[in-house]
């Protein structure tokens, strides 16, 4: 079966209803959804535009007086199923900022019904009451007099059938984006296109990026629980999110380091790009770190500190562990050869070192430091820093 897009469906819907002679003038569904950024789904469409707007309300807007004073909101914290409210009457039971919006519009008649999911829980924010998963479809009219009893029992015979659309897109786009936010964009399209085996996988040729935090292992010994995961989350957003600014894909977050990638192909990413991109976010995420860390001063808060390797080569990715339990990983002499790079970041001074085989990619300028033993790598690595980022020691007098 083709999957429909719900923008597309709600406009035919509403052109249809027109068609037939429906004095419909917008229809609006929305719906909570499980996402990190954002919590509620929201598709309104208007017959005089027949334009459709598909909105994410994020999660920090749930607070607003706007969004809890909504015949959106009461209908799910209370759960109505079916509500009119006649807006050509006065005296109505229940009164809305949006309708005098919608008076203005020309609006005389608000229908909204609720259609739980079956699923009771506590809401993603804690200072709101629990709520269903739900969905929540109005339809309204500037007919004078408003919709009739006909009209009424019509579209409210649309909502189910409605609502299970809305679920079905929810759920659709609840998949990928908890395997986005899970597994990163590439392991989730991966998922999804059903690599799913234990033993699926594929070799992938990319810039790897790897970053490692500096003295994790005191801090968390010293700081409270709480304080120590806030800051491995300023930390994550000063380098994770650096990557994913710059087009990089995170591939692993390992205790306190990050893994990630940029993966290249002759045509759509040719290496020098990725190679570019590689150093453009290493300097971010130094900027960031920098930024952030002058933000603490005064404080007793620790700084962050941690060094970037980066590093060309093929990995093996894909899934390995039990048949009931995988998990993505990267394997094979590259991603060894890139975590050793890193640890030498501390013992050469250096928050960025990179191998033999980048330099022979960068087309800017790098400064040797040297060749240096590793575990597991024959001949030891040679290494190589950024202009900006030369120890001291090696800078010319």
């Amino acid at each position: 079966m083709k999957e429909l897009d719900l923008s597309e469906l709600v406009r035919g819907l509403g052109q249809r209803l027109v068609a037939s002679g429906n004095p419909i003038h917008r229809i609006a569904i929305g719906g909570m959804i499980l996402h990190p950024v954002f919590g509620a789904l929201d598709v309104t469409w208007d017959a005089q535009s027949d334009v459709v707007r598909n909105e994410k309300i994020p999660r920090s807007g749930f607070k607003s007086a706007e969004f809890q004073n909504a015949p959106f909101f009461y209908s799910t914290v209370n759960k109505l199923p079916f509500e009119r409210y006649h807006l050509e009457e006065g005296d109505l039971p229940r009164s809305f900022p949006i309708f005098e919006k919608l008076r203005a519009q020309g609006v005389t008649d608000y229908l909204v019904a609720f259609h739980s999911f079956g699923h009771d829980g506590k809401a993603l924010w804690a200072d709101l009451p629990s709520v269903t998963r739900s969905v929540v479809i109005s339809f309204s009219t500037r007919r004078i007099g408003g919709f009739d009893a006909h009209e009424i029992e019509y579209l409210r015979a649309l909502t189910l059938p409605l609502s299970f659309c809305l679920k079905a897109d929810v759920v659709r786009e609840l998949s990928q984006t908890v395997l986005d936010t899970y597994l990163g964009t590439y392991s989730g399209s991966k998922v999804l296109d059903g690599l799913v085996e234990r033993g699926d996988g594929n070799l992938i040729d990319c810039v790897l990026w790897y970053c490692d935090l500096r003295d994790s292992t005191a801090l968390a010994d010293k700081m409270p629980v709480e304080e120590f995961l806030g800051m491995m989350n300023d930390y994550f957003e000063c380098t994770a999110g650096a990557v994913l600014d710059h087009g990089g894909e995170v591939l692993k977050f390992i205790g306190d380091a990050v893994i990630a990638i940029f993966p290249y192909e002759d045509d759509s990413r040719p290496l020098a790009n990725m190679v570019r991109a590689a150093v453009a976010t290493a300097r971010e995420a130094l900027s960031r770190v920098e930024r952030h860390n002058a933000n603490l001063q005064g404080t007793d808060r620790p700084t962050i500190r941690f060094g970037i390797s980066m590093h060309i080569g093929s990995l093996m990715y894909g899934n390995i562990g039990t048949e009931r339990r995988l998990d993505f990983s990267v394997i094979g002499p590259a991603a060894n050869e890139v975590v050793r790079l890193g640890g030498l970041c501390k013992e050469l001074k250096s928050p960025v070192i990179v191998s033999s085989s980048f330099k022979e990619s960068y087309p800017g300028e790098l400064i040797a430091l040297g060749n240096h033993p590793a575990a597991g790598v024959d001949g030891g690595l040679d290494a190589f820093t950024l202009p900006e980022f030369t120890p001291p020691a090696e800078k010319a007098p």
